[in-house]
């Protein structure tokens, strides 16, 4: 039997073996376009028990199968549409993801894992995420940590707070990020200690988690970072300058203006985005002055 025949089968609807048959089949081979096919039978209060019931298991499968394998090819509207889908149909979704995530593929833990980010309402979802900041691979526990960032609640910072300490530096921007979206000011103290973590990207989320938590004293912090001579540390504070949109000091300004003259490609382009983000009298004449040099305003 290949696809198209299970399919037809099904569109047929002779007999229950038959369809029985092929929907066991599809359940196997099917795509995301066959469940168009397979919907209306698997949400029918008419269809025969064990015909349903096979149509539920045919889309579930497909759909959990398809996430896992081909998740990246997804779009964002596509992914939320069919995690609706099988949330729906099959409540108990997150215990069979849990099998995927303590599996010994690392590709398919990671798809479950980034499931396990649509599903984030299921009151079983923080619990296993928990359970995985420990784990051994830093990608996972990255993604780990950034998920947790959209599931804690505004007095659960303990749970990813030693992470701050984590050699990996994906986990440490991605945990100064989960204790910012908490919200919480007491995260201030704490996060004031690494505002001069060597790596950019953690540097800049903690300047950023500060300002938005309270302390915006950060005029001296931003002037280290853009006159840093990596590039990366001068791109991270023209980011976070416009993340908070700092027009707080004009020396922070004068030097994201001067950012347009390095020949970082990457840094021109943040300093451009900064300075029209503040749009200031002080920072747009930087843009039309420096960026029209440049040939970089556009």
């Amino acid at each position: 039997m290949t696809r198209e025949e299970a399919l037809a089968e099904i569109k047929a609807a002779k007999n229950t073996e038959s369809v029985s048959i092929a929907l066991s089949f599809i359940a196997k081979t099917g795509t995301v376009a066959d469940i168009g096919t397979l919907m209306p039978i698997a949400s029918s209060n008419i269809a025969n028990s064990t015909i349903k019931k096979l149509a539920v298991e045919a889309v579930c499968s497909i759909i959990k199968e398809s996430m896992l394998t081909r998740f990246n090819e997804l779009t964002a509207e596509m992914r939320q549409k069919l995690a609706t889908i099988l949330q729906t149909l099959d409540p108990k979704i997150v215990n069979e993801l849990s099998k995927d995530l303590f599996s010994n593929d690392n590709e398919r833990r990671l798809s479950a894992l980034q499931m396990l980010g649509i599903l984030r309402r299921h009151p079983k979802v923080k619990d296993l995420l928990v359970k995985l900041l420990h784990d051994k691979d830093p990608k996972i526990k990255a993604t780990v940590v950034s998920l947790l960032g959209k599931t804690l609640g505004p007095n659960d910072q303990q749970i990813v707070m030693a992470l701050l300490n984590d050699p990996d530096k994906r986990v440490k921007a991605n945990t100064v990020e989960a204790l910012e979206s908490l919200g919480n000011p007491r995260m201030i103290p704490i996060l004031y200690k690494h505002r001069k973590e060597p790596n950019n990207r953690t540097r800049g989320n903690v300047l950023k988690a500060l300002f938005n938590l309270g302390y915006t004293e950060i005029e001296e912090d931003l002037f280290e970072m853009l006159n840093a001579k990596e590039p990366l540390q001068k791109a991270s504070a023209l980011w976070v300058i416009s993340q908070v949109k700092y027009t707080k000091s004009a020396k922070v300004v004068d030097a994201a203006g001067a950012c347009l003259l390095c020949p970082n490609k990457i840094v021109r382009k943040n300093a451009i985005n900064a300075l029209k983000t503040l749009s200031t009298l002080r920072s747009l004449g930087y843009v039309r002055y420096l960026g029209d040099v440049l040939g970089d305003a556009q």
